[in-house]
């Protein structure tokens, strides 16, 4: 017992923050209450010493429950948030609770205030609609259990409804019914719910060729319905979509005072479905919000977080939104309307607008937004994809059929070479950024963005492989953390032996990725793309051959399972089923996502090697590179340029990155490592080891310039046969066999 390591106290962490100890108790339990950036440094001087990661029962500043929760709201004027605190508190009260509802009226400042003065009051927080920046919420989660309604950050607790295949329904209608634009009436620039509506809408009008348009900061009440219009009136569309129901109400009371017919001059919809959307003239159609389904599941998350603080992942509850078509709609609209393909109000005409296309933008905007401020004169259109494949499948399609791509795309680096050979993305090489972009960026990342020989690209995020593993297992069963792969499967046929519900480790069949990883990592070249007509393969020679047997043993004897590791969002595999995960760098925040009960037990460390663990070669799995298409007039390839490069590359671009995220800058994990970071989910300076990682990524690498093809045939071929006593190492040359005709259908050279 004398030996043991004393708890950290707020005298410990005053000391070392250089502040009084009650500047650390209200930092600590009141968030909002101090400067932000002294609240962070002894937020993470706190976590560095242990203070936050104490177990309930070592705390001596536990806070009593009081059988209340509370609810934040922007304002109770508006009818869907009144509503949802009605539905919130009846549904509270069948669990025990009560429940204090606090109107902000909007604005975040108060929203701060709101939460300091609940935050010892209460047993838990609805945020309904928060204006908070992620920061703000991130520090309040760390004090009492939060659950955001209508917003979702990764890693927290949250209810969202899900209105893409609403709005695309609406938009396909319109399109159906002979509209050919269209007009988002966006609300609060703050609210998270206005901006996810809008890509939405957005990325609907791209889908069906609409003319889009957008007018900004409508006050989201009937009253601001009179300025929208004024607005929509300089450059009307056949359709309108407002960004809640009172805003589009209010739109067609104005227009109707203006001699406009609704709908016979524009259709109108609404988002939310409040009673008064049947009742008004004409009858407004709407993306109905299911209000007491989410309140309902909201209340009892919260219960659920607030009974069991330190249990299971956080609830991301995701409800479909339903479009309910009503007489605001015309059902055969002759257009009159021809516009360019983007034009927005308040916008000067010296202002290049430029469309993006990516899978996804929660976690991407805050830096759009920030260029966007230092930048003025050029406007980030985000399209959505929603994932990999949806984007990749959008953008291809339009290509073969000659349609208009987006300016911009953000994709994963093993589909750049099938849009580069195919002449869809911009070749950069001779735009100067080659030499001037390349010391800035990671080697291995760097070269991933190249195909044959031609950049194509500035890469976002660095992608290659470690060892996440337990730690508290390996000493439980008396095992030493793998330093070859030789060492692993020797422990793992133990360790199966005497648990058959364990193994050492995982092949993810998610997609092709994972195997490869495998083969680069042995320095085996299953390819070689010669040029951008010549491909020769290799998927036959011994080498490869003789690690696709390897895998295959380990699948045999137990050491290896084979299953879809991960679904976006969270691992699928039980807590515990495997000792180690052998996979990219960004797999550490799925972990703290997906097991939040094992923090402190998952470790990071290089990756097995094949042959000597000082001459260690790793992978890259996933990435991503931010491309230009081909064919952007001068001024704009020029504005593109410039956006790509501080996206990608600027120090405050950098530093906004959502966390758990590596980027592509180099340098980056170097100075995370010189400060000593300490990651507070593995308790350890996880950046050292990405560093040497990093260092370590076998360049000799090519990505074919058919990735969906290569992974289809994957799936069809070899996943089928990754199991124990499975003939997967015997079907290399099947798959080498088929991809070949598939070159050669598609006008490569297969040597």
């Amino acid at each position: 017992m004398a030996n043991e390591r004393r708890k950290a106290t707020i005298y410990d962490i005053a000391r070392e923050a250089g502040v009084n100890p009650s500047t650390v108790s209200r930092a600590l339990s009141q968030p909002g209450r101090v400067a932000a950036k002294t609240e962070f440094r002894i937020r993470r001087i706190a976590e560095q010493l242990g203070y936050l990661s104490m177990d309930a029962s070592d705390s001596d500043e536990l806070l009593p429950s009081t059988g209340m929760m509370a609810v934040i709201a922007p304002t109770l004027a508006n009818m869907l948030y009144a509503f949802t605190v009605n539905a919130l508190q009846r549904r509270l009260d069948a669990r025990g609770y009560g429940l204090i509802t606090l109107d902000t009226d909007g604005k975040p400042a108060a929203e701060r205030k709101a939460m300091s003065y609940v935050m010892r009051n209460v047993d838990g927080v609805v945020l309904l609609s928060s204006r908070l920046s992620e920061p703000d919420i991130r520090r309040i989660a760390l004090v009492r259990p939060v659950i955001l309604l209508n917003r979702a950050i990764p890693g927290l607790n949250s209810v969202t409804v899900d209105v893409a295949q609403a709005v695309d329904d609406a938009v396909r209608r319109l399109k159906d019914s002979g509209h050919s634009s269209i007009t988002y009436l966006a609300g609060p620039a703050s609210s998270w719910s206005n901006e996810y509506r809008r890509r939405y809408i957005r990325a609907a009008a791209f889908r069906y060729d609409m003319t889009y348009r957008v007018v900004r900061e409508c006050a989201p009440n009937i009253s601001g319905g009179v300025q929208a219009l004024e607005q929509y009136l300089i450059r009307p569309t056949d359709a309108v979509f407002a960004f809640n129901d009172d805003l589009a109400a209010g739109f067609i009371d104005a227009a109707k005072r203006n001699g406009l017919r609704i709908p016979e001059d524009v259709s109108v919809i609404g988002f939310d479905n409040i009673a008064t959307a049947k009742l008004i003239s004409p009858s407004l159609s709407t993306i109905d919000l299911k209000i007491n389904d989410i309140a309902e599941h909201a209340a009892d998350a919260l219960v659920s977080a607030v009974r069991n603080p330190a249990g299971a992942r956080p609830s991301t509850i995701s409800l479909n939104a339903e479009f309910v078509a009503r007489n605001s709609m015309s059902l055969h609209k002759r257009s009159t309307m021809k516009l360019g393909p983007y034009a927005e109000i308040r916008r000067s005409s010296d202002v290049v607008a430029l469309t993006m296309l990516s899978n996804a933008f929660n976690e991407t905007l805050p830096r759009i937004n920030e260029f966007m401020r230092i930048h003025p004169h050029i406007v980030i259109d985000p399209i959505e994809g929603r994932t990999q494949e949806n984007t990749l499948a959008l953008y291809w399609e339009r290509v073969i059929n000659h349609r208009s791509v987006p300016d911009l795309i953000n994709l994963e680096r093993t589909a750049l070479p099938q849009l580069a050979a195919s002449g869809a993305l911009q070749d950069l090489s001779d735009t100067g950024i080659e030499a001037e972009t390349a010391p800035l960026v990671d080697k291995a990342a760097w070269r991933s963005a190249h195909y044959a020989g031609k950049l194509y690209g500035i890469p976002g995020d660095q992608s290659q492989t470690v060892m996440f593993y337990r730690a508290d297992l390996f000493d439980k069963y008396e095992l030493t953390p793998p330093a070859t792969w030789d060492q692993l499967y020797e422990e793992g046929v133990a360790l199966h032996a005497r648990n058959p519900q364990r193994y050492m480790s995982i092949l993810d069949t998610t997609n092709v990725q994972h195997y490869l990883s495998f083969f680069r990592s042995a320095r085996v070249q299953p390819w070689r793309v010669e040029d951008n007509t010549t491909i020769a393969f290799h998927m036959t020679d011994e080498l490869m051959v003789s690690v696709a047997e390897f895998i295959q043993q380990c699948l045999d004897d137990g050491v290896l399972a084979a299953e879809p590791m991960w679904n976006n969002r969270y691992m699928l595999p039980d807590s515990g089923k495997y000792l180690t995960v052998t996979y990219a760098n960004w797999l550490g925040k799925i972990l703290a996502a997906s097991y939040p009960q094992d923090k402190g037990h998952w470790k990071v460390a290089l990756p097995p090697a094949f042959v000597d663990p000082g001459k260690v070669r790793t992978a890259e799995i996933g990435g991503s590179t931010l491309a230009v298409s081909a064919g952007l007039p001068k001024i704009r390839l020029q504005a593109a340029l410039t956006f790509i490069r501080w996206f990608q590359l600027d120090p405050a671009s950098v530093e906004l990155r959502a966390p758990g995220g590596v980027s592509a800058a180099a340098g980056y994990v170097e100075d995370l490592t010189r400060r000593g970071t300490v990651d507070p989910y593995f308790n350890q300076q996880i950046y050292d080891v990405y560093a040497k990682s990093a260092a370590r990524v076998n360049r000799d690498w090519d990505n074919l310039p058919f990735y969906s093809q290569l992974n289809a045939e994957f799936m069809r071929l070899i996943v089928p046969a990754l199991h124990a006593g499975g003939n997967s190492a015997a079907l290399l040359g099947e798959w080498e066999r088929r991809l070949k005709l598939y070159a050669v259908s598609q006008g490569f050279t297969v040597r």
